[in-house]
């Protein structure tokens, strides 16, 4: 097969912004747990059922509060920011979940697949982009973007860091245990933010440490913007997230692209799609064209020679669907 041939247009006059107002709003499930408890080992697996149902537009945390048993291992990890993010929210027994910030209540049902659908379509004034370095010690970086006018609050800024699988057999007889909580970032209070204006973006960085017991290939985090008088989230973001342009669009596939970070080249593969076109997207949403002569199955080559160093966004349109990755430039 030929080569991909890729011509990259940089000229100012080939950047013009991707203009929306609001973005997708993830829903942010905090869930109150425990390893010794009976009635979480009844009520969990019908939750994570309806949560796997949804696996793009959901971030997933279990904290594990000492109740109804102090004994339980994750409570005993770390019993400070458990117990604070538990009254945080008046939890008072477990299993319990928590929605965008509001307290569900259920009954013997943990999350109604109705509560849960109702939120699915939800948008938010602001998109968060998170980016973390591999090894020990990490450094998370979140980017918030504000696409329209921010609701009048004051907000802070959390980083849950989770370890997304346990294989443990817990009292309770739970063996597999979902994205659990470790520590918060950059401490359990969180950090105050001051979201920029409409078309701005504001950017953090926090490192952290692997613990002690943790798996760090399963390591990553959630972050999430709170507002501290309501308890609202207004949006959440992790490392895995498809770039979604606009709330209204279609869900992307992920495509894999390497090398990442790239510096000159690098290949975005689609599986067994072949590239109908291929758009590079600065993360404030400015496109820069793409154009190529020939198509292949599998991997589409292109260029990122002259791009300053950042993070950016490739989206791939191919004749079975359509691919999004994250690339960061050196």
């Amino acid at each position: 097969m030929k080569k991909l041939l890729f011509t990259i247009a940089l000229a100012v006059c080939c950047l013009f912004p991707e203009v929306y107002s609001q973005a997708k709003k993830y829903v942010l499930l905090e869930h109150f747990t425990n390893s010794h408890c009976s009635i979480c080992k009844s009520r969990n697996p019908a939750f994570y059922t309806l949560i796997n149902m949804h696996p793009d537009d959901i971030h997933h945390i279990s904290y594990h509060p000492p109740i109804p048993y102090s004994g339980c291992i994750f409570y005993q990890a770390n019993m400070t920011e458990n117990s604070a993010r538990t009254d945080f929210y008046d939890i008072s027994s477990t299993p319990r979940a928590v929605l965008n910030g509001a307290v569900i209540n259920g009954g013997s049902m943990l999350l109604p697949a109705a509560t849960l659908n109702a939120a699915l379509p939800l948008t938010s004034p602001i998109q968060m982009l998170v980016t973390e370095t591999s090894g020990d010690p990490r450094t998370a970086t979140v980017q918030i973007f504000t696409h329209a006018a921010v609701p009048a609050g004051t907000y802070k800024l959390y980083l849950a860091v989770v370890e997304k699988t346990i294989n443990y057999n817990s009292p309770n007889g739970e063996t597999v245990h979902h994205d659990v909580f470790r520590r918060m970032l950059p401490g359990i209070d969180g950090a105050p933010v001051t979201l920029a204006q409409p078309g701005g973006s504001v950017t953090l960085n926090f490192n952290y440490v692997i613990g002690q017991g943790w798996n760090p290939n399963e390591v990553y985090v959630v972050a999430f913007v709170q507002n501290t008088a309501t308890k609202e989230i207004l949006n959440s973001g992790t490392r895995f997230d498809n770039f979604v342009l606009s709330a209204g669009e279609p869900r992307f596939q992920t495509a894999s692209v390497q090398p990442n970070p790239a510096t000159d080249a690098a290949v975005a593969y689609i599986g067994e799609d072949r590239a109908e076109s291929l758009e590079i997207y600065a993360i404030n949403g400015q496109r820069i064209a793409v154009s190529f002569e020939n198509q292949q199955v599998g991997g589409v080559s292109f260029s990122m020679a002259g791009l300053p160093k950042g993070i950016y966004v490739v989206k791939i349109t191919g004749e079975k669907g359509v691919y999004t990755a994250k690339v960061i430039k050196e």
